[in-house]
């Protein structure tokens, strides 16, 4: 190598260092700019420790493993990143600071930053103030609230689906249908971003209410051509993977072997589905060699699964239990109304006590219709914001 062409790698490097350098000092700027907003807008920021564990929980990253303050993560809509050091969501993909002005990118001052996000017309501001008061905060306030009912097939279902926001069921039955919106990266239907989560239990029969046998074998399908990638991890952005334990991968398939081995329809008798459903565990033991063996051994999870090899096909044992969302009774009063009608003047059937156990039926609006767990044959209406999705069954 020629003194001189060492001399010009050695200058791009420095010239590289420098942009990277003044690259994280407009970033940490942007991010001081957008934090004074957030603040002014009634955002609280989170402990390092909520924040660490949020990330997991909605992106699949661990806030340790961050090199540099911008980290990129996996989002329906290509979303810039979350800040360690700011601890909130930057819901855009390039900065709103960069302004043109006679043909050239002029970069903004904090107070120019400032007051475009103040302006009423800007298209940064809701989204930024309503994503993070939700992910972060847990706020459903009426902004926030409105915001996502008002844009439900994009924003909403994101959060739901791509973050696994669930906390909020209003939010997540106003999210719903969601099968025929986006069926690209498949295994948000099946996993959670957190591996310690397990796979999407509650999802899964929503999906199934919703769409019924096509659900049901599109996502083996999905899982046939990913076994064995999925047991590699997935990778999201950059190293950053989602891992997903045997155990969730192997209970994603056994929930969704149950849903279709009880399915039945106008063209769909149960017998058939049973034998169906055999048919699929079948062709997952030839995909992978420990997947038998690993099952049985497990007695299937105890997923209410009985295999019947020499009748070829498989019965649902308890059938419902696992395949029903519960809910309970949450509310500031010792008790809630129980109505016969989606309304609030509707007659009250009855007043039930905090914690009682309901199976959702479906969702009429804002509200949930149900029936009582201990007594199937009473069923009405309650209002969303006084249920909360109960995960013990």
């Amino acid at each position: 190598m020629s003194a001189v062409s060492a001399q010009t790698e050695e200058d791009e490097k420095e010239e590289e260092q420098l942009m990277q350098k003044w690259g994280e000092r407009d970033f940490a700027e942007e991010v001081g700019i957008v934090s004074e907003f957030l603040l002014s807008k009634g955002y609280k920021i989170p402990s390092e420790k909520s924040f660490k564990q949020k990330s997991w929980d909605f992106f699949g990253i661990d806030v340790d493993s961050i090199t540099s303050d911008c980290q990129s993560l996996l989002s329906k809509y290509d979303y810039c990143c979350f800040t360690k050091n700011g601890r909130f969501l930057l819901t855009y993909g390039e900065t709103f600071r960069v302004s043109v002005y006679d043909r050239l990118q002029v970069i903004l001052t904090p107070k120019q930053g400032l007051e475009l996000l103040n302006s009423p017309d800007n298209g940064f501001s809701p989204h930024l103030i309503a994503y993070n008061k939700l992910l972060f905060n847990d706020n459903v306030d009426p902004y926030v609230k409105n915001y996502f009912l008002k844009n439900r097939a994009s924003s909403l279902q994101e959060v739901v689906i791509y973050f696994n926001y669930e906390t909020n069921s209003l939010l997540y039955e106003a999210s719903l249908p969601v099968w025929d919106d986006d069926l690209r990266n498949m295994w948000h239907f099946l996993f959670y971003n957190n591996y310690q989560k397990g796979y999407r239990k509650r999802l899964l029969n929503d999906l199934y209410n919703q769409s019924g046998q096509y659900f049901i074998s599109t996502l083996l399908k999905d899982l046939t051509k990913n076994w064995h990638a999925y047991q590699q991890g997935i990778t999201i952005v950059g190293d950053k993977k989602i891992r997903i334990l045997p155990i969730s991968q192997d209970k994603a398939l056994l929930h969704l072997i149950k849903l279709q081995s009880q399915h039945q329809d106008s063209e769909t008798s149960l017998a058939d589905s049973q034998h169906k459903a055999y048919q699929y565990l079948v062709n997952f033991y030839k995909i992978d060699n420990e997947l038998e063996p690993r099952l049985k051994e497990n007695n299937y999870y105890n997923m209410g699964l009985k295999v019947l090899t020499e009748e070829q096909k498989i019965i649902s044992e308890d059938q419902y239990k696992l395949t029903e969302n519960h809910y309970i009774t949450k509310s500031n009063d010792d008790y809630i109304n129980f109505r016969s009608e989606p309304n609030s003047k509707a007659t009250v059937i009855s007043k039930l006590l905090n914690n009682t156990d309901l199976i959702k039926i479906n969702t009429q609006g804002e509200w949930l219709y149900v029936k009582l767990t201990d007594n199937p044959s009473v069923k009405g209406y309650i209002h969303l914001s006084q249920l909360e999705y109960n995960d013990n069954n």
